[in-house]
């Protein structure tokens, strides 16, 4: 009987080994392998994003409170926080085939039975809650399993390529979902969209079960029953998590690296979630709009950038560079009520943040150990949807109560701050727009002043080929 190694995850046959590396290693079979991971993954995120576009709508058109909406969005962000130590030790001891079909059928079930549900006119707000919860679960459990996997087969020089791939398809759902959802939800209804997602998702789970199938053993890992022979699954759970977070006190660089990326994630997640009422509070929906399509437009072409290979050294220092920028763009747009001004500080803000994100995915990738990457990624997840549900608290309500009145006139920032920046309408969301964009060009400044953040490519090991 073959014998399993401390992580669960090669057997111990040399030849073995060798000949899935080789398998692995091989240009071809990696290019098409990593062609079908990323349709799959283009469809599943596809899917999630009509579907959270269309059940917002369906929300708030039936209860009319934006409230109620936040409330999904908050639930989803919970949810994936709370899987996050079950996530790493699915995707670093077990079978990754097995852990993202078993995701994918999951999430078929749970949309077959919201689909039911409403053709039989059964579907409540609270219920979509639940659903929102449930789905992001899922997709938390998933994703860090398929980053792993995409590590072990591409070579190191090309992550940051895929990161850049990845943020080409990102885009491009950005950009056609709302639209094609809503026109779903205008002709069909949440039906049509609920049975699309059905279809996507069905695909999606045959064209990764397919890729990871090909990839061999080093990229699939260990089978679950291989893992639960080494102890319970929360003993698999509880070691992984412990593994990530060891690796994290070990290297304090790569722990800057995870605090660095929240604080500056939660300063452009503040800003950008209130673009939408600071240019409506003075334009029209159409001045919205062509100012979030140049926003996209830029995202893209940062990720055209990554994927195009030019950028293969020195990431952490790009990473630095693309966040300063991009603080820079978010504090002119605080300062402006142009249009065309804020059209080329949104260029110019998700040019660099597609670009910093890609960069950052490469790194971790190239660090992190492999016998705890998956926790690793779910634990970078999870500050992710951490940033997201304290902006989702404090944001709105700061604008709001806070800043919006302050700048009223005759409000108490008025005749001071408002006497330079201006007062009125949306003066308040623009002045949290010059903060943010403040306080995040002095934390990139500050970093860029840090020799050994600067090279931390060169300083932090890369990680060991298990």
């Amino acid at each position: 009987m073959p014998e399993v190694s401390v992580e669960g995850q090669l057997p111990s046959s040399n030849e073995e080994v060798r000949k899935q590396f080789r398998q692995a290693a091989s240009p071809a079979v990696a290019r098409l392998t990593f062609g079908l991971l990323w349709l799959s993954e283009t469809a599943f995120d596809l899917g999630s994003t009509l579907v959270s576009f269309a059940v917002g709508v369906w929300i708030f058109s039936h209860t009319g409170s934006a409230q109620d909406y936040s409330l999904s969005v908050l639930a989803a962000a919970l949810a994936s926080m709370l899987v996050t130590p079950v996530a790493g030790a699915l995707a670093d001891r077990y079978d990754r085939r097995w852990v993202v079909l078993g995701c994918d059928v999951a999430a078929i079930l749970c949309t077959a039975a919201v689909l039911l549900s409403l053709l039989a006119d059964r579907m409540s707000v609270t219920a979509f809650y639940l659903y929102a919860a449930a789905a992001a679960a899922i997709g938390a459990l998933r994703r860090p399993a398929i980053r792993v996997a995409v590590s072990n087969f591409i070579p190191k020089d090309r992550f940051a390529q895929v990161g850049g791939l990845t943020g080409i398809s990102r885009s491009i759902v950005q950009v056609g979902a709302p639209a094609a959802s809503g026109f779903l939800m205008a002709y069909f209804g949440l039906q049509a969209v609920m049975a699309v997602q059905f279809c996507l998702l069905a695909a999606g789970a045959l064209l990764v079960f397919g890729a990871l199938t090909r990839a061999g053993g080093a990229a699939r890992g260990g089978s679950a029953s291989a893992a639960l022979a080494q102890g319970s699954f929360w003993t698999s759970a509880r070691t992984s998590f412990s593994g990530a977070l060891g690796y994290l006190k070990e290297q304090p660089l790569m722990r800057s690296l995870l605090l660095y990326g929240a604080l500056v994630q939660c300063l452009m997640v503040l800003a950008t979630t209130m673009l939408t009422p600071m240019v409506l509070s003075t334009h029209a929906t159409e001045a919205l709009g062509t100012v979030m399509s140049v926003g996209i437009v830029g995202g893209l072409a940062g990720s055209m950038l990554v994927a195009s290979s030019v950028i293969k050294r020195d990431l952490m220092l790009w990473i630095l560079v693309c966040d300063a920028v991009q603080s820079a763009a978010v504090l002119g747009a605080g300062l402006s009520t142009s249009v065309a001004v804020w059209c080329a500080c949104a260029f110019a803000c998700l040019f660099c943040g597609s670009t910093s994100v890609a960069c950052s995915y490469a790194l971790w990738m190239r660090k992190a150990p492999l016998a705890h990457q998956g926790s690793v990624f779910a634990l970078l997840a999870a500050s992710n949807m951490l940033v997201m549900c304290l902006v989702l608290l404090a944001g709105g309500y700061l604008a709001d109560a806070v800043l919006e009145p302050a700048f009223a006139a005759g409000g108490a920032l008025s005749a001071s701050i408002g006497g330079w920046f201006g007062s009125g309408k949306g003066r308040g969301i623009g002045f949290l727009f010059f903060l943010c964009g403040l306080c995040g060009l002095a934390l990139t400044l500050l970093a860029l002043a840090s020799s050994r953040l600067r090279r931390l490519d060169v300083l932090v090991p890369e990680r060991a080929e298990d």
